[in-house]
């Protein structure tokens, strides 16, 4: 039997000495040309077709929000999708946090086997495979990375998710990681990676292109802007934290 082709081979090209030290200058650093491009094409794939997308939303009254899987968001009605909208607009609105973006949790997806055989079992696996794991507590410092968590989202017209910082001290949290792997994103389409100072200024906007890493240490304030209802196709990635618990 053929072996399947790797879905997260980092590209051996990576400078792991100067990613390490935009990590401990400036606590994030963002990459292309991250894996190597078969890998980096697949997964494009996946995502854009052979993925079922459910839903992350948090609203009015929802502070950890909710997750709905493929199969729920399908049964729902246009109003009852609405009304989520309305209500994670209505938190943003008021300065709470919120977010609203499509999502395939994989973790979870893995562990009750939503899908078997799907594809994006293997990246799980792959991301936490010694490679990849080794490659996190280098660039980090954070030697006691044990694990990564992972999720495939999307976020198309009307999705966001507001200024956070990531920090949940029980999951042990060391590194946050954003793959990007949407193709000719525009910068009017919205979907970047805003990193904020305690003013709420901007410091760095990244702009999500294909086949290029966001990392940054947690915790650190950070959002995802507006993608607007014009933009004419999804932000799709792969987004997590290398964990030590």
């Amino acid at each position: 039997m053929t072996e399947a082709p790797a879905l997260f081979a980092l590209n051996p090209a990576l400078d792991r000495a100067a990613i390490r030290a935009a990590l401990a200058e400036n606590r994030l650093v963002q990459v292309e040309d991250f894996l190597e491009p078969q890998s980096a094409e697949a997964l494009w794939q996946i995502l854009s077709q052979h993925t079922p997308f459910g839903l992350a939303w948090a609203g009015d009254g929802q502070p950890g929000g909710q997750h709905l899987r493929p199969e729920q968001l399908r049964a729902m009605s246009p109003e009852q999708k609405a009304a989520m909208g309305n209500a994670a607009a209505s938190a943003a609105a008021g300065g709470r946090f919120a977010f609203l973006y499509g999502q395939y949790p994989l973790v979870e997806a893995y562990k009750q086997q939503w899908h078997p055989g799907h594809p994006l079992y293997q990246l799980l696996e792959e991301v936490n495979g010694a490679p990849v794991i080794d490659f996190a507590r280098e660039v980090s410092g954070h030697h006691d990375i044990l694990k990564a968590d992972a999720q495939a989202t999307v976020y198309a017209g009307g999705h966001f998710l507001t200024d956070h910082d990531d920090l949940v001290e029980v999951e042990g949290r060391r590194l946050a990681y954003v793959l990007n792997l949407a193709k000719d994103w525009k910068p009017d389409w919205g979907g970047y990676l805003n990193f904020m100072d305690a003013k709420g200024n901007v410091v760095a906007g990244f702009m999500p292109r294909f086949n290029t890493m966001n990392l940054f240490l947690v915790p650190l304030r950070h959002n995802v802007s507006h993608v607007p209802p014009f933009a004419p196709m999804g932000r799709f990635a792969i987004t997590g934290w290398f964990r030590n618990t």
